[in-house]
């Protein structure tokens, strides 16, 4: 095994204590734009550094599969409380995106196949990459990209949060959206014993989407009067999240509950 592909792997593939890097590098990407295709590629460049480094995708167990697994797991419930207090909608994003990335390498250590793993992390990357876009949409007419510090912002933007809104849906595993085929492909990787320590990140997705719809949504707006996004950028972000949910009901969702 290539100790130094690992180690890469883990911050790319984001497992604690490595995952404060990845957090980093996202966090350091200018701009919208930046963020939504690191959220997108460093995890694939992660799994293609996994495979390269040794026999992780055999499903062979080794003395090391179950630190990883458990680091696996607290990583993705560490993030997920994260997730809870965060009011900046690109901090959501990405906190959300590493826990759920997290859960990968479950399945890498069940031996998934390196092209269903790379499906997974789509599922959880592309609501993450959305979601900072469209955060920057909401910086651009509100200074920043906060939620729940002026009130519910949908009744000034209903367009724009209404995409928020269901980006965050699918972020945490909604069923119809991919992540919740990831999700079930995962759980059917885990012993009977380990679905009990998966809970607790349902439990804390749950909390933090609460949370986040409730400052999102409702309350009374106390700020000055802003332009919602038009209507050909509603449309085009509407169209991304129906092709994203129809993928997972026809293509992701077949692939991972059959196999």
């Amino acid at each position: 095994m290539n100790l130094v592909l690992f180690l890469l792997s883990g911050v790319f593939l984001p497992l604690f204590p490595l995952s404060w890097l990845f957090n980093r590098l996202v966090a350091s990407a200018p701009g919208g734009w930046a963020k939504a295709l690191s959220i997108l590629v460093l995890p694939q460049l992660g799994v293609l550094l996994l495979w390269a480094s040794g026999p992780w995708f055999s499903g062979i167990s080794n003395p090391w599969h179950g630190l990883v697994a458990a680091l696996a797991l607290c990583t993705a419930i560490l993030y997920a409380f994260r997730a809870i207090s965060v009011r900046e909608i690109t901090i959501w994003a990405r906190f959300m995106a590493t826990s759920g990335l997290a859960l990968a390498w479950l399945q890498v250590l069940a031996g998934v196949s390196v092209a269903q793993v790379q499906l997974s992390l789509l599922a959880w990357s592309i609501p993450g990459a959305l979601l900072c876009l469209w955060a920057g949409e909401l910086a651009r007419r509100m200074g920043g990209a906060y939620i729940g510090l002026s009130g519910g912002v949908a009744r000034v933007l209903p367009r724009l949060s209404a995409l928020l809104a269901t980006g965050a849906l699918a972020a945490t595993a909604t069923p119809v959206f991919p992540g919740f085929f990831a999700l079930l492909k995962t759980m059917g990787t885990l012993p009977a014993g380990w679905i009990l320590f998966l809970l607790p990140v349902l439990f804390l997705w749950g909390w933090s989407i609460g949370r986040f719809l409730q400052d999102l949504l409702f309350g009374v707006y106390r700020g000055t009067a802003v332009e919602d996004l038009g209507t050909a950028g509603t449309w085009a972000g509407a169209l991304v999240l129906v092709v994203f949910a129809i993928t997972g009901l026809f293509f992701w969702g077949a692939t991972w509950t059959v196999s």
